[in-house]
């Protein structure tokens, strides 16, 4: 169930790995007149910042960490509010919560992404942040996000890690918000197993998100300042065998583009005309990553009858990308039932509760609603579909499949 990066995996990846393995040096740190420091990770966070179009990138060990760290180092924390779509990976909630923060569930729009208008109606005195989930590869309205958030002076932090590659109107995702997080975990555009990276254009909050992700040391070129520590930090550093991959599938970005881009214009294109279908709306439809094809029905129960026959799940099946199917939010349940965000009391206090229903809005457009897999495979969000190695003959079989089935259902 990988994403497009994984099913590419192949001998520029080894031969990365190789070189570090080779010099024997692994860790992320080292002497630039050593010759057995390659210093790929250094080198990746210079490929990532040009990529998205920002000053800085601090690469860590996942994306939940790079969320985290995204949060702690905005100043996110005890009394605040970040508001978030209900319709997400669970690990965007989950680094709200170990912010010790609020996540408030807002509703999604055509896009699948954030509803600027409910964001609006969700702002209060307590509102600190709007995250902003690129999901499934398609930019969220950040136009519209930017100006409620500067329009209430709010940080804008960019949840960009199904969206590695996507820009939006010419900006890269990343680059719009206060910082940007990004995944780069089996199921990504691209993939070291594991990884993430966090970007931004603001000097101060690049060297707190490094220290944060560092034990608090401050950053150089390739090495770390020792003894100028702003404030404690923790472990979250990316190895130099991570970094090489990444090196090797970053490369590999402009083809996954075009490739997927290809095919997917060529999947719509065939089943454009079916009646009663429709698409995901994209606001920068050249800028997304095509990784999936999002089709809505005209209704749930059509939806749950052509999903079952094609083998896939509808989008409100796809387990914790949705906020009802999220049992330990829906229960608040932490490993410490006391303080923040759930169970403090007095400055702190807060009575969120959440529930399924609470969000009518995106659960009607869920239950009508399929993704049909361009270049990844998924258990929650692409059960059907194509490969990155799909060709033209695979994208027709496959679509002549999907038409069938469709209008059988639809009559």
């Amino acid at each position: 169930m990988p994403g497009p990066g994984f099913d590419l995996i192949g001998e520029e990846e080894i031969a990365e790995v190789v070189d570090v393995l080779r010099g024997g040096w692994i860790y992320r740190y080292g002497q630039e007149d050593n010759p057995n420091f390659l210093a790929k990770v250094w080198s990746f966070e210079q490929a990532m910042a040009e990529q998205a179009g920002v000053d800085y990138a601090v690469a860590v060990n996942s994306g939940s960490t790079a969320l985290w760290i995204a949060l702690i180092g905005l100043g996110i924390g005890p009394g605040d509010e970040v508001i978030v779509p209900g319709f997400t990976f669970i690990a965007s909630i989950s680094a709200i919560i170990y912010a010790r923060a609020v996540p408030v569930l807002a509703e999604i729009d055509r896009t699948f992404n954030l509803d600027p208008a409910d964001v609006e109606r969700k702002i209060t005195p307590r509102t600190k942040a709007i995250m902003a989930v690129h999901l499934m590869g398609n930019l969220a309205r950040l136009d519209e996000l930017k100006a409620i958030a500067e329009r209430h002076g709010l940080l804008l932090l960019e949840d960009c890690a199904q969206a590695f590659g996507a820009s939006y109107k010419g900006r890269p995702a990343g680059s719009v918000g206060h910082a940007g997080a990004f995944s780069f975990n089996y199921a990504k555009v691209i993939t070291a197993g594991e990884g993430g990276a966090i970007t931004t254009n603001d000097e101060t909050l690049y060297k707190r998100f490094f220290a944060l992700h560092d034990q608090g040391h401050a950053p150089l070129r390739k090495g770390r300042e020792v003894g100028q520590r702003p404030f404690m930090g923790l472990d979250f550093r990316m190895t130099e065998l991570q970094g090489a991959v990444l090196l090797a599938q970053f490369r590999k970005l402009g083809y996954i583009r075009e490739h997927l881009h290809t095919n997917k214009k060529l999947f719509k294109a065939l089943i454009n005309d079916i009646p009663g279908l429709e698409f995901r709306e994209l606001p920068d439809p050249e800028g997304e990553c095509a990784t999936l094809l999002t089709v809505i029905f005209p209704s749930a129960e059509i939806a749950r009858r052509v999903t079952a026959e094609l083998g896939g799940k509808r989008l409100c099946d796809s387990g914790w990308h949705v906020y009802s199917n999220m049992e330990p939010l829906l229960e608040k349940r932490v490993p410490i039932e006391r303080g923040c965000p759930f169970h403090s009391s007095g400055a702190y206090a807060s009575e969120v509760n959440y529930y399924a229903g609470m969000l009518p809005q995106t659960d009607d457009l869920l239950a009508r609603s399929f993704n049909i897999g361009i270049g990844m495979q998924d258990r929650g969000l692409a059960t059907y579909g194509l490969t990155i190695h799909a060709t033209a003959e695979d994208v027709e079989a496959k679509a002549a499949e999907f038409r069938r089935v469709v209008e059988r259902h639809l009559q």
